[in-house]
């Protein structure tokens, strides 16, 4: 059985395919379960579930937050996602993104010292603002400067837009412009009280190794560990999965597929070859699928 348990439609502000489009890709590989869990959006997984291809798809959502002086993306899965509240987070962080948007771009266009093309930039948005991720296209697709020929025809140029982000606009990073987001304990609670299991995503590119923030975690009712992902090794997922193993976690497979925005990651690619049906069967456990 094959699975694929977070990806992205173009309900995400940083993703390129519509739910149509991932439910035939879907179909043509093979795949018998998918959790679409949009950034802080639920229409995407919604309009999913009533597909007529004989996929299955699991409630899904994946929340930004403040996890101390972090920012780590929690997965809800089996989420009741009618619930209100999950409304309020997909406003409130569109209203973030709106907020910070030209921040953004000024701090920018200062470091590189040049002009972006804000029309331009509009136009490949397909929401009514727009993010660091038009932003970064239009800069890299316009201005060929040194510092930025790693991510055109270096090293990074298979994940352009996601290394440049993770490279330089991060916390810590010169262009880091903060956002308000809610804090992780609330996000856990929130998951839990809608009948759902909160799985850390992709932990190694936010919280790595760090023995002390996964105690955290796993102490404030963490459920999982997204231990097989696009981004981690052998040793990532060996380390994640023995955290779970030894603390009666559930460990969960997810590409992050994202489209053209990640061009490097296509559908199931989370390094977990077996049959998926084991994972969907401990999930059964937890939450209704």
């Amino acid at each position: 059985m094959k699975i694929d348990l977070h990806l992205h439609s173009s309900y995400s502000f940083d993703s390129t395919n519509e739910v149509e489009e991932i439910l035939k890709m879907a179909k043509e590989n093979n795949f018998s379960y998918l959790a679409i869990c949009d950034h802080n959006v639920t229409k995407g997984n919604i309009e999913a579930k009533d597909n007529d291809l004989g996929i299955k798809i699991i409630s899904g959502i994946e929340i930004d937050c403040f996890f101390h002086d972090k920012i780590i993306h929690v997965l809800g899965l089996g989420c009741n996602l009618q619930d209100e509240r999950f409304e309020k987070i997909r406003k409130h962080y569109y209203k973030e993104l709106d907020r910070i948007a030209y921040e953004r771009l000024a701090i920018i266009e200062k470091h590189h010292n040049v002009k972006l093309d804000i029309d331009k930039i509009r136009s490949y948005s397909h929401f009514d603002g727009f993010s660091n991720v038009e932003i970064e296209r239009v800069l890299l697709e316009d201005h060929h400067l040194a510092e930025l020929a790693i991510y055109q025809t270096g090293s990074k140029k298979d994940n352009p837009i996601a290394n440049y982000y993770w490279d330089n606009l991060s916390i810590g990073k010169w262009g880091y412009v903060k956002m308000e987001l809610p804090d992780y304990r609330d996000i856990i609670d929130l998951i839990h009280d809608t009948n759902g299991i909160a799985i850390c995503a992709h932990p190694n590119v936010n919280i790595e190794h760090d023995i002390s923030s996964i105690n955290d975690l796993i102490q404030n009712g963490i459920d999982g560990f997204e231990a097989y992902s696009s981004y981690h090794n052998e040793n990532d997922i060996s380390f994640y999965r023995q955290i779970c193993d030894n603390n009666d976690l559930i460990y969960t497979c997810g590409s992050d597929y994202h489209g053209d925005t990640k061009p490097n990651i296509r559908l199931g690619d989370h390094h977990y070859d077996n049959d998926g049906s084991i994972i969907i069967e401990k999930l059964k456990r937890r939450i209704n699928i």
